[in-house]
């Protein structure tokens, strides 16, 4: 059965090698380089979607678990919380400047550039702090057959990029992160 750390863990691996990709391109432009800026765009369209559709409820239905156990406190979960906003309203940010860019719309190369490094920063920064405090104590507090309940109530939606059934648009991006 499914472990809803595993899964999140999984998520976290696919956003760092997105984001991995997405700081190559970045420095790219940032050094007067040619970026793939389709690449950029597909990039931000799949972290501004995948995210707030499945990713963050799944962590906010293992947050109000651990909430239920008074295993975290409402603050620190008040803050994980105001992350995802945060994450969310920059990833919206960057994904319109982002679809400006491939749209060969003018944009400042120097405005987009920090942009994309500030939503890189936090997202990294976000991830590790999961990693490091949030899913450790889920895994001390929460026994395998509660994080397997909580992974069975998880809704069935395939990954548009790392799923089975890869989106026609997202297709490209999946090969340059092959190539990467």
């Amino acid at each position: 059965m499914a472990d809803i750390i595993d899964i999140l863990i999984d998520d976290h691996a696919n956003m760092r090698a997105l984001t991995g990709l997405l700081e190559r391109e970045v420095d790219r432009l940032e050094g007067g380089l040619h970026a793939d800026v389709d690449t950029i765009a597909a990039i931000s369209e799949y972290l501004l979607e995948y995210p707030d559709r499945f990713h963050h409820p799944v962590e906010d239905a293992l947050l109000e678990r651990l909430r239920e156990r008074d295993a975290i406190p409402a603050g620190a979960a008040s803050s994980i919380a105001h992350e995802h906003e945060t994450i969310a309203d920059m990833a919206r940010a960057f994904d319109r400047a982002a679809r400006a860019v491939a749209g060969e719309e003018t944009v400042r190369r120097d405005a987009f550039v920090r942009l994309a490094q500030d939503f890189i920063a936090q997202l990294r920064r976000h991830l590790d702090m999961e990693e490091e405090r949030l899913f450790p104590l889920a895994r001390k507090i929460l026994d395998e057959a509660e994080r397997a309940a909580l992974a069975a109530r998880v809704p069935e939606l395939d990954d548009p990029l790392f799923g089975g059934a890869t989106r026609a648009r997202y297709r490209r991006l999946g090969e340059a992160l092959l190539g990467s």
